[in-house]
């Protein structure tokens, strides 16, 4: 089974699952130390990748792993985690008490978005996760890692309301989920990810106005890998959500696939003005749900009109 596996400092390995058997689209992140953790396991089609990269470094049992919120692509693949390690116990947003034990109603709403058809084929069913295997975590909780290094849970909404982040202070690596946006392979420039129901950009930059605050080295994204220049890449992700949030706000009445397709027609416009090479842009445009996008982004600006 293919592979790619990136040893960061202090014992931190990036590794790619192939969601939707592609490369480069989901990170997952093992941190090596004493009392060892995974960051993320990405959908239920990907967890044979995660598993075959993860006894490839020769680790034979996971204990413990920590998932950034709650939507499908990062934690589709739980219940067979914890299926696989009997004792194997999830640190998760407190939702996540009420949702992994019962996956249903996060099945179904996300089927919603984009059929179930396409769903089972591209990230799988869902295994429901005991609740004796789950632990709900608190903001700024303490994560041991063993020899005095800690792995601290920022809860951090804006992206989604269950949403953490988790901050090694050893590698100054920053473990971001969603809440930063897109970094795809060969890209060194951030892509929001603004999706409804949770979108808010007065909390999303609140969130990122926090995080600035650490000491930092990389961020580690789940879309995707471990990227160098943490600061600029914060105020690059500030500048484009305000950029997207006025493009949309200034749309036509139009359809929202006409709106989805006008705004992904005009990022490509924008990257080919900025030099981007095509296979950027590409892995850029068609790997994110623009309709998504716009929805998110109405869906904000209906709430600030309700709430100035």
């Amino acid at each position: 089974m293919k592979q790619d596996i990136k040893k960061f400092d202090e014992n931190i390995y990036q590794i790619d699952v192939f969601m939707e058997n592609k490369p480069g689209r989901m990170s997952c992140y093992y941190i090596d130390s004493n009392n060892p953790i995974l960051v993320e396991v990405g959908p239920s089609n990907s967890f044979p990748y995660l598993i075959s990269s993860l006894e490839s470094l020769g680790i034979s049992e996971v204990k413990r792993s920590a998932m950034t919120h709650l939507h499908l692509d990062h934690i589709g693949g739980v219940g067979h985690l914890v299926e696989k390690y009997k004792n194997h116990f999830v640190y998760i947003h407190e939702l996540g008490l009420k949702h992994l034990p019962s996956p249903e109603r996060l099945w179904n709403a996300v089927s919603k978005v984009y059929t179930e058809e396409w769903l089972s084929t591209n990230w799988g069913e869902i295994k429901p996760t005991p609740l004796k295997n789950l632990h709900s975590l608190q903001d700024k909780e303490l994560i041991d890692l063993g020899k005095g290094r800690k792995l601290e849970a920022i809860y951090g909404p804006g992206h989604a309301k269950h949403h953490f982040t988790f901050y090694d202070e050893v590698s100054k690596t920053l473990f971001m989920g969603d809440t930063l946006g897109l970094i795809y392979p060969h890209g060194d420039f951030v892509q929001p990810n603004l999706p409804p129901p949770d979108f808010n950009k007065e909390i999303l930059f609140k969130t990122l106005e926090e995080l600035e605050n650490l000491e930092l080295e990389y961020l580690a994204l789940a879309h995707f890998g471990i990227h160098k220049n943490p600061y600029e890449l914060i105020e690059n992700a500030k500048q484009s959500i305000d950029t997207w949030i006025g493009f949309v706000k200034n749309l036509p009445n139009l359809s929202l696939t006409d709106s989805a397709k006008t705004l992904s027609n005009w990022l490509v416009a924008n990257y080919k003005i900025l030099g981007i090479d095509e296979e950027t842009i590409k892995n850029y445009i068609t790997n994110v749900n623009f309709e998504m996008q716009i929805e998110g982004i109405k869906n904000y600006l209906v709430q600030q009109k309700k709430n100035p």
